[in-house]
């Protein structure tokens, strides 16, 4: 049924000269696919489903509960919409069969006296073949589009957007794990299918054998884009309304082209992949130059690494990072120097010029990089550039669950304490203070050398001890630490101890 062409109620009522009006529309755009005629109490068991059942009679049910049995067996066999013809079993439309249509949701049509069913079904006939050659027309203008359009360096993207704008939908192509690979909007579509995009992918996810999701706020389909014979990715289209024919066999064709782009853009970002990531480690060693080289080579349309860059490093799945790469790569212009990056270990590790930063972190608010975690460190100069990667790989520890991005700068701004981590100095504290649990005068003796630096006078007077006292419990206390207080080391590791204790 979804294979043919069909036309709306609404188009067909727009035609003043077949002599018809609606009684009832709740849905005027419902699809019509044939027209049928009968006179049968139960014609619903003979036909498919979206023909405009035509009828003089309806079977005349007997009162109330039978027409309303009536319209409902209708509805439960996909008829949508029911035209009554007049001046041959009744003058006008039967009161209950109005109220039928009404409390069961089926469109009434009211066909006058002088229009034949015949001449009505020839004007659907025709409406519909109308139909389909538009859509042969439009297939053909779009597939032309299409092939150009994967020509272009990012043919996947752009591919995209044309087939969106094109079938008047919001497409995306997702990989395997649901991640989003490329998408755009129709300017035409004029309600957000964001929403139903998310949930019929969430049910496909769960059965990939249900290419077709229709919901109240829309319709959408999936088609699988092939690589040497497999599933490597899904092209997903939404509408808020029925898609026609043509509609859903641009969606084959575009798959094609997308399998062919990817395959590309897979092996061009491999041959760039390499060149980032041995220019990096060439701008790290602080060969600019030749790091310069690698880099006009993967950006030819880029300016010269100059300027400042921040360095961020960045972890999480390794699929999440590499469209994240996709991402800053395409926020590069003619207007500002590249990027570069290079993976890591178990991270991301980026050169960010100055300018496209904003840029660059404004993907962390987006709901598909919700699990990466970033660290961002100071600008430098692209010739002091290793500078800052320590500062980066520091703010990346005080990342979590409540702080998705965190700055070098504004951390070593608040201060030590900051700089080490809350988790951190607590952990450090109890292990350091272990051996004085019990010794609140020890403790207390502790408290007061870091606070007057050493000096036992005061810490005598503080404690209303005799200096001889002091002493003694000093020698104490640096025994249970194990420690020597008169080195430097000790005294801040005291210092982190006794702050630890209230993290």
């Amino acid at each position: 049924m979804h294979n043919v062409h069909m036309i709306t109620v609404q188009a067909l009522l727009g035609r003043p000269h077949l002599h018809i009006q609606s009684l009832w529309c709740p849905n005027p755009l419902a699809k019509l696919r044939w027209v049928a005629t009968s006179e049968q109490i139960n014609p619903a068991a003979f036909l498919e489903g979206n023909e405009l059942l035509l009828t003089t009679s309806a079977g005349n049910p007997e009162g109330e509960a039978g027409w309303l049995e009536y319209a409902q067996r209708l509805v439960a066999g996909g008829i949508t919409t029911l035209g009554f013809g007049l001046g041959f079993s009744h003058d006008k439309v039967p009161p209950l069969l109005v109220q039928a249509a009404r409390e069961s949701g089926l469109n009434l049509i009211e066909v006058a006296a002088d229009q034949s069913f015949v001449a009505l079904s020839q004007e659907v006939a025709r409406m519909i073949e109308t139909e389909a050659t538009s859509g042969k027309y439009k297939l053909s203008a779009l597939q032309q589009r299409l092939i150009r359009a994967s020509a272009q360096p990012r043919g996947a993207e752009i591919i995209t957007a044309e087939l969106a704008r094109g079938i008047g939908a919001r497409v995306i192509i997702r990989d395997k794990a649901g991640r989003t690979i490329a998408q755009s909007v129709a300017p035409t579509v004029t309600v957000d299918l964001e929403d139903l995009a998310a949930e019929a992918w969430e049910g496909f996810s769960a059965n990939t054998a249900q290419l077709s999701f229709e919901t109240a706020e829309g319709y959408c389909l999936f088609t699988p884009i092939n690589a040497l014979g497999k599933e490597t990715a899904w092209l997903q289209a939404c509408w808020s309304v029925f898609p026609q024919p043509w509609q859903q066999q641009a969606l084959s064709q575009a798959s094609l082209l997308i399998a062919s782009a990817l395959a590309n853009s897979r092996f061009v970002a491999s041959y760039q992949g390499r060149l980032l990531q041995r220019a990096f480690e060439l701008l790290l060693s602080g060969e600019l130059g030749a790091a310069q080289i690698l880099t006009e080579m993967a950006f030819p349309l880029s300016r010269a690494l100059s300027g400042r860059y921040v360095p961020v490093v960045v972890t999480g799945e390794e699929g999440d990072l590499r469209v994240l790469t996709a991402r800053v790569e395409r926020a590069v212009t003619k207007s500002m120097p590249p990027p570069l990056w290079r993976f890591h270990a178990s991270h991301l590790e980026m050169a960010i010029p100055v300018a496209a930063l904003p840029l660059t972190l404004s993907n962390f608010s987006r709901k598909e990089f919700s699990a990466l975690r970033a660290g961002v460190g100071q600008e430098y100069p692209i010739s002091r550039f290793s500078t800052g990667l320590s500062g980066a790989r520091q703010a990346l520890r005080h990342t979590g669950n409540t702080q998705q991005v965190a700055r070098w700068e504004e951390i070593s701004r608040s201060g030590l304490m900051q700089v080490i981590g809350r988790e951190t100095a607590a952990a450090f504290s109890g292990q350091f203070l272990r051996p004085l649990r019990g010794e609140t005068d020890l403790l207390a003796l502790l408290e007061q050398y870091v606070a007057t630096k050493g000096n036992r006078q005061q810490m005598a007077q503080n404690l209303g001890l005799h200096r001889n006292t002091v002493a003694t419990r000093l020698e104490k206390l640096q025994n249970k630490l194990g420690i020597n207080l008169a080195e430097a080391g000790a005294q801040a590791s005291a210092w982190v101890a006794l702050q630890g204790r209230d993290s």
